[in-house]
C-alpha cells in the first residue's frame, strides 16, 4: 500500500499559512501564553489538513482480484475457426478454474446468451463484427471491478469504434487482451459492384457494369436476372483481383425495373456475396395490372387500354409477392377476384404500394367481389372507399353456423393460428341472435362452443384463439355431432364449414348424414389445406351436401374463404333489381353523367365510409361508385360488374369513357422531382432534393411490403441523412417534401465487409490492447498471468483529511469560547484545605450511618 498525492503543488501553501499563523500567536502570546500555544497548535493542524486535502491524497492499493471475461467473435467472418477457438477458450477455463471467468460472445447488434464454461458452443455465426459494443457489455458487466477483457476475434471492425471507446470511455481499472484468429483460406469469388442507370426511356440500350472479385483463378458463371427472370448468362475465366463485365439491355417496358447478377462458382467460400441487386426507373404511359379469373386480356383491359394507358392482365392466383414487381404500375384492378385467390400477404403488400407509394387500385364488383369475395376485415377493406358490412340495410336471414376446424398436430403453428383468426373473423361477420357452434377435432370432436345464440361475439371470438393443437385426424365424427347440432332448429340457413389438412380415419357414412342434412336444409363446405388433405374425400363431402369446395396450398388464404362463406350466408349482397343509378355529383365526374343515365341490372351492396366520396348511388343509397384517398394512393370501388350486370351501360356511347376516367382518377397525381441518393461509407444514405424543401420526409420499405425502421437526420435544406435498419436487400424509399412531390427509388443495401475475404485486422487488435494497457497474446495460458504490479486499486483519503479538519474546527471554536479547564490537585479543593475536605466526608459518613438505623 502507497500513499500518494496527486496534486503536490498546493502543498506550497503551507508555507505562507504557517507564516501567518506564527505571526497571530506571537500577537496572543502576550495575553494569554497557554491559550494561545494550544489554539496555535489546533490552527496549524486545520490549515495542514485542508491543503492536504485539496492536493487529493490517496492511498494505492493493489488488486486483490481481477475479473476475467472472454470475448468470443461469432461474426460470419469467423467461419472456420471453431476448432482453433474452442481450444484456446478450454485450455483457459480449464487452467483459470480458481479464477473469475467469464465467457461471452458477440455478433452485430444482437448478444447472445453467455456460454457455458468447459463446453463453448461457438459453432454459429451472424450479422456483424460490434467490437466496441462487446466492449462496452464486457465493461459494465465487470461493475468497477478491475477486470481483463480477452478479444478472440479477426480484428475486422464493421461497426461502432473500438479504439475510440478505450481512448476515451474505457474504465480505469480495465484492460484488453488481444488473441488473434484468422479464418482458413479459402477461394472466392463475390459481386463486388453493380452499378445501373438510375433512369431511362423505352427503347433505348442501357449498360450495365458489374465487378467480381476473385482470390484466385477461377471459372464461373455469370448470370442476370430482369424482375427475377433470367435474361443473360455468361462462362468466364476469373483472373485474381478484379474483372469487370458489361452487358447491355434495350429497355422495352416501362416502369420499375429489378436487375440482379449473380456469380456462381463451384467450391466457393462465401455464397453470401455472390449476389447484388440494382434498380431502374423507365419512363413512359401509364402502367395498370388488372387480375381476374381468367389471367387473359378481357373486355375490361380493352376499355382501359384504348386511352393509350399500358395494361398487363394476370390471373388472381399470379399476382406477385414482392413490392417491386407492384411499383413498375401505376394502378391496380381487381376485376370480380376472390380474396382467396390472392391471399393475406399479396393484399399486405398491395395496401403498402397504396398506401406508402401512391399507386392507385379500383375494384369491380361482381359475385366473387367485396363481401362476397371474403375481403371482410381484410388490407384490401382496408384500402377501398366502401366496408363490406351490409348491417341493416338487407333483409338478413336467420342462420346457424358450426365451424369444424382440424387442430391434428399437422395443423400446429401458422396453420392453425391462421384457421383460429378465420374462424374469429366469422364470428365477427354475424349478428348476436345468429346460431353458432365451433368443433375442434383430432381424434375425437371438441366442442369448444356449443351450438347456440352467439351472444357476445368477444367472448366467442377468445374461446376460438384457445384452441390447441392435439393428436391424429378423425373428421366423421365431428361431422358427425355439426349435423346433429344444426338438425332440428328453427332457421332459415344452417351451414357447416370444415377445414382440415390430413387424411382421416376410415370408417363413417357420410353419404347418409348429407342426405339427413339436405331433407333439413343443412349444408356444407369444405376447405382442404396443404398438399396432404383428403381432396377426394373433401370434394365429395362438399358435393353430397350442396356446399362449395376450397383447395388451397397455402393457409394464408383460409382467413378470406371463411369470410366469403359466411357473408354469403349472413348477408343478401348481390340486388339483381333493374334501377337506374343517382348522381351525387364529385368533380371530374359531371360532364360524363349530365345527359342522364341507362338502367344498370345488378351490384354488390356495400356501406360507402365516412370520408369517401359517392359519384353514383342505387335507391337504396347504396354506392355504385365511391372514391377516396388511402395514404398518398387514391382507390376507387365500382359495385357493379363489367359484363352484364351493367345492363344498359355496356352499350351506353360514353361506357368506354366511363372507365378511362374511373382509371385517370386513381392514377397518382403527384409530381415527380429529382431527389439524388448516394451511400456513404458508414452504411447511411445522403438523400439530397431541392433546396425549397426544407425538411425531407423519407419512409423505407422491403421487397414484402414491411416497413423498416429509419432515422433521418436534417443536414440542411433538402438534404437528409437517413439510416436504415435492414440486412442486404432492395429497399423502396418514398421520398417527400411537401407532401405533393413524391419520389420512388430503389436502393440496393449491399452485403456487408463481413462478407468480403481477406486477412485478419492485427493491427487494430495491437492498437487496441496497447491503448488499454494489455497485450496480443500467443497462447491462452498468457490470458490467466497475475495482475500487473502496476495494477492497483485506487482508495481516495481527500474525505479523511477534511473531516479530521472540521473536528478540529470546531474544538478550536468551543476553546476560544469557553477556554482551558483548570485542573485541579488531589486532596484540595477551591475554597480550603485537607482537613476540611477530611471533615466533610465524615460528615456524609454520619449522615449515611443514621438514614440507615432509621430503615431498620
Amino acid at each position: 500500500m502507497d500513499f500518494r498525492i496527486e496534486h503536490p503543488a498546493y502543498l506550497l501553501l503551507l508555507l505562507p499559512v504557517f507564516g501567518y499563523l506564527f505571526w497571530s500567536w506571537k500577537l496572543e502570546q502576550g495575553k494569554s501564553g497557554r491559550k494561545a500555544f494550544v489554539l496555535l497548535g489546533m490552527r496549524i493542524s486545520v490549515a495542514a489538513l485542508l491543503i492536504f486535502a485539496a492536493a487529493s491524497p490517496y492511498l494505492l492499493m493493489r488488486a486483490e482480484e481481477e475479473r476475467l471475461f472472454f470475448l468470443v467473435d461469432r461474426s460470419a467472418s469467423m467461419e472456420g475457426t471453431e476448432e482453433e477457438v474452442s481450444a484456446f477458450l478450454e485450455e483457459a477455463v480449464s487452467q483459470g478454474q480458481d479464477r473469475n471467468v467469464t465467457v461471452l460472445s458477440f455478433a452485430g447488434e444482437a448478444w447472445n446468451d453467455p456460454l457455458e464454461s468447459g463446453s463453448p458452443d461457438i459453432t454459429r455465426h451472424t450479422g456483424e463484427t460490434d467490437l466496441e459494443g462487446a466492449l462496452r457489455y464486457a465493461s459494465a458487466a465487470a461493475a468497477g471491478s478491475p477486470a481483463r477483457i480477452v478479444v478472440l476475434s479477426d480484428g475486422r471492425e464493421t461497426r461502432g469504434d473500438a479504439l475510440e471507446y478505450i481512448r476515451s470511455q474505457l474504465p480505469q481499472d480495465v484492460t484488453v487482451d488481444a488473441a488473434v484468429f484468422a479464418a482458413p483460406d479459402s477461394e472466392d469469388v463475390s459481386v463486388s459492384s453493380f452499378t445501373v442507370p438510375t433512369t431511362g426511356r423505352k427503347g433505348e440500350s442501357q449498360q450495365l457494369d458489374v465487378t467480381v472479385r476473385a482470390t484466385a483463378p477461377a471459372a464461373a458463371r455469370l448470370i442476370l436476372f430482369r424482375n427475377d427472370q433470367p435474361v443473360a448468362e455468361r462462362d468466364t475465366e476469373l483472373s485474381e483481383g478484379e474483372n469487370r463485365f458489361t452487358f447491355s439491355e434495350v429497355q422495352t417496358e416501362e416502369g420499375l425495373v429489378k436487375y440482379e447478377v449473380q456469380v456462381i462458382m463451384k467450391e466457393d467460400g462465401i455464397q453470401e456475396n455472390n449476389r447484388m441487386t440494382a434498380v431502374t426507373e423507365i419512363e413512359g404511359p401509364p402502367r395498370v395490372l388488372i387480375a381476374d379469373s381468367t389471367g387473359t386480356p378481357g373486355q375490361l383491359g380493352n376499355l382501359v387500354g384504348k386511352s393509350g394507358i399500358s395494361v398487363e392482365t394476370v390471373h388472381a392466383g399470379d399476382l406477385p409477392q414482392d413490392l417491386s414487381s407492384y411499383l413498375q404500375y401505376d394502378a391496380i384492378i381487381f376485376d370480380n377476384v376472390p380474396g382467396h385467390r390472392v391471399g393475406e400477404e399479396r393484399m399486405a403488400v398491395i395496401e403498402q404500394a397504396v398506401r406508402t407509394f401512391g399507386l392507385g387500385f379500383m375494384m369491380v364488383g361482381g359475385e366473387e367481389s367485396f363481401g362476397l369475395g371474403g375481403y371482410f376485415r381484410t388490407p384490401i377493406e382496408k384500402i377501398l372507399p366502401v366496408d363490406m358490412d351490409v348491417t341493416g340495410k338487407q333483409v338478413i336471414p336467420s342462420l346457424g353456423l358450426v365451424i369444424v376446424l382440424d387442430r391434428s398436430g399437422s395443423m400446429a403453428g401458422r396453420k392453425l393460428e391462421l384457421a383460429k383468426e378465420a374462424a374469429a373473423r366469422s364470428v365477427a361477420l354475424l349478428r348476436e341472435d345468429d346460431t353458432l357452434g365451433f368443433i375442434a377435432f383430432d381424434e375425437s370432436p371438441w366442442e369448444v362452443i356449443e351450438t347456440s345464440p352467439i351472444g357476445d361475439p368477444n367472448e366467442a371470438s377468445g374461446k376460438i384463439m384457445s384452441v390447441t393443437p392435439g393428436g391424429g385426424t378423425d373428421i366423421y365424427p365431428s361431422v358427425a355431432l355439426a349435423y346433429e347440432r344444426l338438425s332440428g332448429l328453427d332457421l332459415e340457413r344452417k351451414h357447416i364449414i370444415l377445414l382440415t389438412d390430413g387424411m382421416s380415419a376410415a370408417g363413417g357414412n357420410y353419404a347418409s348424414l348429407a342426405e339427413k342434412g339436405d331433407s333439413d336444409g343443412v349444408t356444407m363446405s369444405t376447405v382442404a389445406i396443404g398438399e396432404d388433405a383428403d381432396r377426394q374425400l373433401l370434394r365429395q363431402l362438399a358435393d353430397q351436401a350442396s356446399g362449395r369446395y376450397y383447395e388451397v396450398t397455402d393457409a394464408d388464404s383460409v382467413p378470406s374463404i371463411l369470410s366469403r362463406e359466411t357473408a354469403m350466408l349472413s348477408r343478401t349482397y348481390i340486388v339483381d333489381e333493374p334501377f337506374t343509378p343517382a348522381v351525387r355529383g364529385g368533380t371530374g365526374w359531371d360532364t360524363l353523367f349530365g345527359n342522364g343515365l341507362p338502367q344498370m341490372n345488378a351490384y354488390i351492396a356495400t356501406t360507402a365510409k365516412p370520408d369517401s366520396d359517392v359519384i353514383l348511388e342505387s335507391p337504396e343509397g347504396d354506392p355504385i361508385i365511391a372514391e377516396g384517398r388511402y395514404g398518398l394512393g387514391r382507390t376507387l370501388a365500382y359495385t357493379s360488374g363489367s359484363g352484364g350486370w351493367s345492363g344498359g351501360f355496356a352499350s351506353w356511347d360514353r361506357w368506354g369513357e366511363l372507365w378511362t376516367t374511373a382509371v385517370s382518377r386513381i392514377l397518382p397525381q403527384y409530381r415527380s422531382e429529382a431527389f439524388d441518393i448516394r451511400r456513404n461509407k458508414d452504411g447511411s444514405y445522403t438523400v439530397t432534393g431541392p433546396e425549397s424543401m426544407p425538411f425531407l420526409d423519407i419512409a423505407a420499405v422491403d421487397e414484402g411490403g414491411r416497413e423498416l425502421g429509419t432515422a433521418v437526420e436534417p443536414v440542411r435544406p433538402g438534404t437528409a441523412r437517413v439510416r436504415v435498419q435492414s440486412g442486404p436487400s432492395l429497399v423502396f424509399f418514398r421520398i417527400s417534401g411537401d407532401g405533393e412531390s413524391v419520389t420512388t427509388a430503389g436502393i440496393s443495401i449491399p452485403y456487408g465487409a463481413e462478407y468480403r475475404p481477406g486477412p485478419p485486422d492485427q493491427e487494430r487488435l495491437s492498437a487496441i490492447a496497447e491503448r488499454s494497457g494489455g497485450r496480443v497474446l500467443e497462447s491462452a495460458k498468457e490470458a490467466l498471468r497475475p495482475p500487473e504490479s502496476s495494477k492497483k486499486e485506487i482508495l481516495p483519503a481527500w474525505d479523511w483529511f477534511a473531516l479530521a479538519a472540521m473536528l478540529i474546527f470546531f474544538a478550536d471554536i468551543t476553546l476560544r469560547r469557553f477556554g482551558l479547564p483548570r485542573i485541579r490537585k488531589p486532596g484540595r479543593s477551591a475554597g480550603g484545605t485537607r482537613e476540611s475536605a477530611a471533615n466533610m466526608e465524615e460528615t456524609s459518613l454520619e449522615k449515611l450511618l443514621k438514614a440507615k438505623k432509621q430503615d431498620q
